[in-house]
C-alpha cells in the first residue's frame, strides 16, 4: 500500500500543475503511418483479399468430402458448430461500404475519382458486396442485410430472409451493372486491374449462379429465378479462357493459403470418397487432382489411396494417402477460382434440363467436362465424354450433371457444398461419429455471441428458420425438381 502511494502521489500533483495551463503537445500523439483521408484503392485491395480467403477455405471441401484429414479429423467431423461472420462485416463489407459513401458524395467525389471513375468505383463495390453477402446467406441462412453496416446508427439489425437477400442483392447487381461507365476503372483492384468489361462478366456470372441457387424454390421456366437467370446468360463467362480467379502472389503476405497450410502440417489427404469415385469411372483427372502415395512411390508401385473421410483417431501416415496436386500445395502463386467455365457449363446444361433456356443439354455438359480437364490440364477428355455421355432420360441425365459438376467444383469447396446442397448428388455418408448432428452439414451456426448480443433479432431468426444448428436447412435447399433430392 505505502508503494501505490509513492507512485501515485507524483502522479497527482502532475495532474494538478498540468491542469493550471493549456499544453500543446503537437504532433506528439499522430501516428506518422496511419492516412488522415479516404483512400479508395487501398480499401479495395483489402476487401478482395477477402475473397482469397473464400475461394481456399478448406471447410466446404471437408464437408462435399473432396477431401479428409489425416491425423486431426475434428474438422471433417463437424466439431465447430457456431462460425464467425463479423469479420465479413467488420473488414471487407465496411470497406466496400466506405467505397461506395465517399464516392457517393459530392463533398469527396472528386478527390476518390485519383483512384477510377467514381461510377466504376461505386459498381465494382457493389458487385464485392453481392459477392460476400450471397456467399454470407448461403452458409448461415437469414443474415443482417438491410439493416447491416450502420455502425452505432443500428447495432441491433434484423436477420433478413435469404428470400429478401438474394432480392436485394439481384437489385445490387443490376444497378451496379446500369452505372458502369467509359471512365478508368478502379486502382487497387488485384482481381482484374480494373477491367471493367470483365467486371460486367463477374457481375452476370454471378446472377446466373444466384438465380440457378433458388431453382428449388422456383423451378418455373418462366418464374423468378429462371427470369434472372435469362437476364445474365449473355453476359456471363462463356469459356475456359474467362475463368475467374482470385491470383495470389509468391510474397507471403498474399500467397495462396494452401501453400501455407503444407509449410506446418501435412493434414489434408485427397478423400477415399472423391478417389474411390474417380478409379471407378476411369476418369483421367485423378492425376491432376492427386498425387501417388509417397510409400508406394519409393517402392517402385506407384498408386492413388484416398483418406478415408471423417474418422476418429486416426492412424494413418501421410506417406500413405494421396496429397492434393503439387502444382496447388507447394505453389504459391496457384490461382482461388471464383468461378469457372466448366461451373457454368454444367449451369447451363441443368437450365435447359429446366426448360429455363433452349438448346443442347449434352453438348453443355459436354463443354462442362472438357473445360474442366483443360482447367486442371488432364488428358483425354474426349474419350472420357464418349464413355459417359448425357442419358435421355431427365432424372438420370441430371444426376449426371450434378456429379460431374461436383466433380469439376474440387477446391472450390463453398460453391461446391452449396451446389450438393441444391442438387442432392452425390449420395454422400456422413462423418463417422460426428460432434454435431448426424448427417453432413447443411448450414452452419450463427457467431456464438448473437443470442447475447442481438438476443431479439436472434431469437426472431431462429422462430422463423429453425434450429441453429448444422442440419436445418435454408430456405433454397428444398428437393430439386428434378432429381427429386
Amino acid at each position: 500500500m505505502k508503494v501505490y502511494s509513492k507512485i501515485i502521489c507524483p502522479i497527482l500533483m502532475s495532474a494538478f500543475f498540468l491542469g493550471c495551463d493549456n499544453v500543446d503537445f503537437g504532433d506528439t500523439n499522430v501516428d506518422p503511418d496511419v492516412t488522415t483521408v479516404v483512400v479508395s484503392s487501398g480499401l479495395l485491395t483489402y476487401a478482395e483479399r477477402y475473397v482469397g480467403d473464400v475461394v481456399t477455405d478448406e471447410i466446404g471441401d471437408l464437408y462435399t468430402q473432396h477431401i479428409s484429414q489425416i491425423t486431426y479429423t475434428d474438422a471433417s467431423r463437424y466439431v465447430t458448430l457456431s462460425w464467425d461472420s463479423d469479420y465479413l462485416y467488420q473488414n471487407p463489407l465496411v470497406n466496400l461500404n466506405t467505397i461506395i459513401a465517399f464516392n457517393s458524395d459530392e463533398q469527396y467525389a472528386s478527390d476518390q475519382a485519383a483512384y477510377g471513375s467514381n461510377a466504376n468505383q461505386i459498381a465494382v463495390a457493389m458487385i464485392l458486396k453481392a459477392y460476400f453477402f450471397q456467399f454470407m446467406t448461403d452458409r448461415w441462412g437469414m443474415i443482417p442485410y438491410t439493416e447491416a453496416l450502420q455502425g452505432t446508427d443500428n447495432t441491433y439489425p434484423v436477420f433478413d430472409s435469404q428470400e429478401v437477400v438474394y432480392d436485394g442483392l439481384f437489385n445490387d447487381i443490376d444497378e451496379a451493372l446500369a452505372m458502369i461507365d467509359d471512365g478508368s476503372g478502379p486502382t487497387g483492384d488485384v482481381i482484374f486491374d480494373g477491367d471493367m468489361d470483365r467486371w460486367k462478366k463477374f457481375a452476370n456470372t454471378l446472377k446466373l449462379v444466384m438465380a440457378l441457387r433458388l431453382s428449388n424454390v422456383y423451378p418455373e421456366p418462366n418464374g423468378y429465378a429462371a427470369t434472372k437467370f435469362q437476364e445474365a446468360v449473355a453476359g456471363a463467362i462463356t469459356s475456359h479462357d474467362e475463368t475467374i480467379y482470385y491470383p495470389f502472389l509468391a510474397d507471403d503476405n498474399n500467397d495462396n493459403p494452401w501453400q501455407d497450410n503444407f509449410q506446418t502440417r501435412e493434414d489434408y489427404a485427397v478423400s477415399d470418397v472423391l478417389i474411390d469415385r474417380f478409379v471407378a469411372d476411369n476418369d483421367p483427372r485423378l492425376g491432376a487432382y492427386a498425387e501417388y502415395t509417397r510409400s508406394s512411390v519409393s517402392l517402385g508401385s506407384p498408386e492413388y489411396v484416398g483418406m478415408p473421410y471423417g474418422i476418429p483417431n486416426s492412424e494413418w501416415l501421410a506417406a500413405d494417402v494421396s496429397f492434393i496436386s503439387s502444382d496447388v500445395i507447394y505453389n504459391s502463386e496457384a490461382p482461388g477460382f471464383i468461378y469457372t467455365y466448366s461451373q457454368i457449363a454444367f449451369s447451363l446444361a441443368e437450365a435447359i434440363e429446366l426448360g429455363w433456356i433452349s438448346g443442347d443439354a449434352a453438348a453443355y455438359y459436354e463443354d462442362g467436362i472438357s473445360a474442366s480437364f483443360e482447367l486442371w490440364g488432364a488428358g483425354d477428355a474426349d474419350s472420357y465424354i464418349a464413355a459417359n455421355p448425357l442419358s435421355a432420360d431427365a432424372e438420370t441425365a441430371m444426376q449426371q450433371i450434378a456429379e460431374e459438376k461436383w466433380k469439376s467444383l474440387f477446391l472450390q469447396g463453398w460453391e461446391s457444398w452449396s451446389e450438393w446442397r441444391r442438387l442432392g448428388y452425390p449420395e454422400l455418408e456422413p462423418a463417422t461419429l460426428p460432434y454435431n448432428g448426424d448427417d453432413v452439414p447443411v448450414r452452419q451456426g450463427y457467431d456464438s455471441d448473437y443470442p447475447t448480443n442481438n438476443t431479439e433479432n436472434y431469437n426472431a431468426a431462429i422462430s422463423a428458420q429453425g434450429a441453429d444448428n448444422l442440419n436445418t436447412n435454408i430456405w433454397w435447399d428444398k428437393v430439386h425438381p428434378i432429381t427429386n433430392k
